[in-house]
């Protein structure tokens, strides 16, 4: 989140003997938003322009916070109240590169004991991928229903009917969804992570259990506000107040 101010206020309204203290307030709020709104576009394009293939959510990560005549502050942030993961949990890497933090998903699984804690999920070669290169989501909604209900009893009050139906039908074609734990490779012979299991017992690895998933930088949002803020705020200030000034011209004449 990124907090955009006007620097050197009492110098600037001594400047402005015209302006009483409400259409100075008035300028500097429509100035600070209009700077944060700008800086919320730019920090968009950006992750648009930065990132493979972004999902609709992170199309629109970004908002702002307009100021008020009474705060004069204004913010540009990256969401970070949604259902869900919000953008700015899984953009933090992105942004500052390191490790990921776990998912609501992998932490539903942790909680159930499908997944051990301190790993995170990477997909597998069986792993059903939509058009984002994202796990699909039903087949993430089948794992969690079919592992939390075989883990965790209690977790069987919150299971979708239409999706304990499609369970089923998936159960009579010989193909259900087992966790393998790490102190179980070696005696399966496979990584640890969750597989699809068909009816002749082959599996195929859906998502892996990692002990850590580092990202690279791929984003520059806090440089490009640092950079490009105070002079983007400068100038609309500078515009809402030759548009105050017009109106109080206006006024004057009309009067």
């Amino acid at each position: 989140m990124l907090s955009i101010k006007l620097q050197g206020l009492q110098e600037v309204r001594a400047a402005l003997k015209e302006f009483s203290d409400r259409r100075f307030a008035n300028a500097v709020s429509t100035s600070l938003t209009r700077a944060a709104k700008e800086m919320g576009i730019e920090w968009q394009e950006q992750i648009e322009r930065r990132l493979d293939r972004p999902a609709p959510r992170t199309k629109s990560a970004t908002t702002f916070l307009s100021a008020t005549a009474q705060t004069l502050q204004s913010k540009v942030l990256v969401k970070d109240q949604m259902a869900g993961t919000p953008p700015a949990t899984y953009l933090n890497p992105q942004e500052r590169a390191g490790s990921r933090r776990a998912k609501k998903f992998e932490q539903a699984l942790q909680a159930s004991g499908a997944m051990p804690r301190g790993y995170v999920l990477v997909p597998g070669r069986g792993a059903q991928l939509d058009s984002y290169g994202n796990v699909s989501r039903s087949q993430i909604i089948a794992v969690i229903t079919q592992l939390g209900s075989e883990y965790s009893p209690g977790y069987q009050r919150v299971i979708p009917k239409t999706v304990a139906g499609r369970l089923r039908v998936m159960a009579k074609r010989g193909k259900s969804y087992i966790a393998v734990q790490p102190d179980e490779e070696k005696q399966l012979g496979v990584s640890a992570g969750i597989y699809e299991r068909s009816t002749a017992g082959a599996l195929r690895a859906v998502f892996l259990f990692k002990r850590t998933v580092r990202y690279r930088k791929t984003l520059d949002l806090e440089r490009t506000a640092a950079e490009k803020a105070p002079a983007s705020v400068a100038e609309e200030f500078e515009r809402a107040v030759r548009e105050s000034f017009a109106r109080l011209r206006a006024q004057q004449a009309a009067g």
